[in-house]
């Protein structure tokens, strides 16, 4: 059943990739036309596919995307200042890039460094004990959780307060290996630092593997409302509509029991 469902997903999240959606629509406009048939429904099918372009390049559908996946987290900093007496920082990865055979961090996870050296910094100014778990492996030769313990090092943060857990490739396997080390860390509160538009599925997951964690947005991307259509509106907007029917996917595997 899993299996089937996997493939369903995958097969569904073709239809956030901006050229699938193009390519589908100039398929079935060449079939309809190849037998001749169905004038009507070619030019129908040709203006859908112009204001889905519209839609989402003009940053309509991106702006309620965002405020969907986003909205709740923004003002989540302020909990940092609450009482803790023994934190748990768990920092996802945020990707890595290979630049002539030099490995380095995604842009978007220097975000998450610095929002988890500040969560740090607070408990180590206030005396309080605070380890950071550093979750990702990624597709490089060196994994995620080494290049964010190399950055953390230089900005101060001790070794015997980072653990890192370099085995996870994706969200899920985040929240499944970091949660057996913080489980036994048994914190007193467990922060999630990863970027906005990422947190709810984050956060969904996590719960999956009985923890709450408390979450703190490194970052958040929007689109701007435009009177035309441009790449920058569409490149975010699909990106969210990825992250939201990934969302689902961890809602219908929880409710049938599939995930754990």
């Amino acid at each position: 059943m899993k299996f089937l469902l996997d493939f369903l997903f995958r097969v569904l999240q073709l239809f956030t990739e901006p050229y699938f959606l193009v390519f589908l629509a100039v398929v079935i406009i060449a079939l309809l036309k190849r037998k001749n048939k169905r004038k009507n429904l070619r030019i129908g099918i040709g203006i859908v596919a112009v204001l889905i372009v519209i839609f989402i390049g003009n940053g309509f559908l991106g702006k309620l995307t965002s405020g969907y996946l986003q909205k709740s987290y923004i003002n989540t900093s302020e909990l940092k200042n609450s009482v803790s007496q023994k934190p748990v920082i768990v920092v996802l990865g945020g990707g890595v890039v290979d630049i002539n055979n030099t490995e380095k961090l995604h842009t978007m996870s220097y975000s998450r460094i610095v929002t988890a050296y500040q969560l740090y910094y607070e408990f180590k100014k206030n005396n309080l004990p605070c380890k950071i778990v550093i979750s990702g492996k990624g597709r490089g030769h060196t994994s995620e959780a080494e290049l964010f313990r190399e950055n953390f090092k230089k900005m101060g943060v001790s070794d015997t307060d980072m653990i890192k857990e370099d085995k996870s490739m994706n969200t899920y396997e985040n929240a499944k290996y970091s949660s057996k080390i913080v489980k036994q860390l048994a914190p007193s509160d467990i922060y999630l630092v990863t970027s906005g538009f990422h947190m709810k599925r984050s956060v969904a997951l996590f719960h999956t593997f009985g923890l709450n964690p408390v979450p703190q947005a490194s970052d958040f991307i929007d689109t701007e409302i435009t009177l035309f259509p441009n790449s920058y509106n569409a490149a975010f907007t699909f990106v969210m509509l990825k992250e939201v029917l990934g969302i689902w996917q961890v809602k219908l595997y929880n409710s049938w029991g599939l995930n754990g």
